[in-house]
């Protein structure tokens, strides 16, 4: 049997960017951090990738995370695209719901509209 390596695609923006990844070291969930090159101005934001082998992508693990990300605080969002280019507002999703739900996620932009108060 051979073993594939499995990547998800994790963009943060500045007030996002170190409560989002704390959750997800807190959790366990190891990223590296993608530079990115380019001629052309880009948006402004942090790219991540979040890898696995095979199957070993934690994702009751990662929907636990994204669940308590959202409720510790009503200006954040989280946007997964599918690999069907399905766009999912993770919001209101239950963590069994988001588990199959990032089965087949490519994508995760996690987004927080105001500044941090502190350590949320």
């Amino acid at each position: 049997m051979s073993e594939s390596v499995q990547a998800i695609r994790l963009a943060t923006f500045k007030d996002s960017r170190a409560s989002f990844l704390s959750a997800l070291a807190d959790a366990g969930i190891d990223t590296g951090e993608v530079k990115l090159f380019s001629e052309r101005p880009q948006a402004a934001g942090f790219v991540d990738m979040i890898y696995a082998v095979s199957e070993a992508l934690p994702w009751n693990a990662l929907s636990r995370v994204i669940v308590a990300w959202l409720e510790a605080r009503k200006s954040r969002e989280i946007i997964i695209t599918q690999g069907t280019n399905t766009v999912v507002h993770a919001r209101g999703y239950s963590v069994e719901d988001l588990r199959k739900i990032l089965g087949s996620a490519r994508n995760i932009t996690a987004i927080d509209t105001e500044k941090p108060d502190t350590d949320v």
